[in-house]
């Protein structure tokens, strides 16, 4: 029952956030950026042009219709390079 409780807490948040004015704010300027660039755009790109976090990013991203991975940009940081997967509206 408690498991049951929890899935329907969980997916009623994730319904009251598609229609919650800011996500949809979010969710429209990273489609657009997405869409901007064809050839494909990171998360961590999306986070330092806009300011959101990388939470809200990947969660927008995930609610948009059409968008494929299309490749992969090396980061190369203080702390070590590392693959991060560009991101497109096909």
């Amino acid at each position: 029952m408690q498991n049951k409780l929890s899935w329907y807490v969980r997916d009623e948040s994730y319904k009251q956030t598609l229609k919650e004015e800011e996500t949809n704010i979010q969710r429209n300027i990273i489609r657009h950026m997405l869409e901007a660039h064809p050839e494909g755009v990171t998360d961590l790109e999306i986070c330092s042009l806009t300011g959101f976090s990388r939470t809200s990013v990947t969660a927008r991203r995930n609610e948009i219709d059409g968008v494929q991975a299309v490749g992969f940009a090396k980061i190369i940081h203080e702390n070590g390079d590392r693959l991060n997967t560009l991101w497109s509206v096909l």
